[in-house]
């Protein structure tokens, strides 16, 4: 009997502490190589949007005005139109969007800066962030990454509804079971 309950009282908790893994997520991938003042450098935004079909979306974009100067942003192989809006203090707000949607992973965008660093180092120049979350009104020195956009559906509502009918044949079955 008790082994019956604790399975049921795990298996519940597992119920309510999976998440639902519908999401979209976004990777920036740096140049490689020694880069030298003046020369455009150019940022590749890899999405990968978990089997779900988006017909836009966007990504917010952080990078240290100190070494770089936004050019431009092109579209990679995913969706038909990219746009970038500049924000002050350093953030862009990339947007993208497909008339036929898009699903898979592959490259997002390519972001064009040009390196106006004055001194050779090494330092973190961009991140990217969910342009839904507020953000700092002062930018740091060096960009923080913050959490990368999620979209889908809220599995707490389809955790606890499970949860509840396998407790319900769980006590069920015990009720059968203990009085055969």
């Amino acid at each position: 009997m008790k082994k019956v309950f604790s399975f049921v009282i795990s298996f519940f908790m597992f119920l309510m502490l999976a998440q639902a893994s519908f999401a979209v997520t976004f990777d920036l991938i740096a140049p490689s190589g020694a880069l030298e003042r003046g020369q455009d450098v150019k940022f590749t935004i890899n999405i990968d949007t978990e089997t779900k079909s988006y017909a836009s979306t966007k990504i917010g974009m952080t990078y240290d005005t100190q070494y770089l100067e936004y050019v431009s942003v092109s579209a990679g192989n995913t969706f038909t139109t990219v746009s970038a809006e500049p924000l002050a203090g350093g953030k862009l707000v990339i947007s993208a969007s497909s008339t036929s949607g898009y699903t898979g992973s592959g490259t997002f965008a390519y972001v064009t800066f040009k390196l106006i660093a004055t001194s050779a180092g090494s330092t973190q120049l961009c991140a990217l962030y969910n342009p839904e979350t507020p953000t700092p009104t002062s930018a740091p020195t060096t960009p923080v990454p913050t959490a990368l956009p999620t979209s889908g559906t809220n599995g707490n509502f389809t955790q606890v509804a499970l949860g509840l009918v396998f407790l319900a044949l769980a006590g069920t079955g015990l009720v059968v079971f203990k009085n055969l």
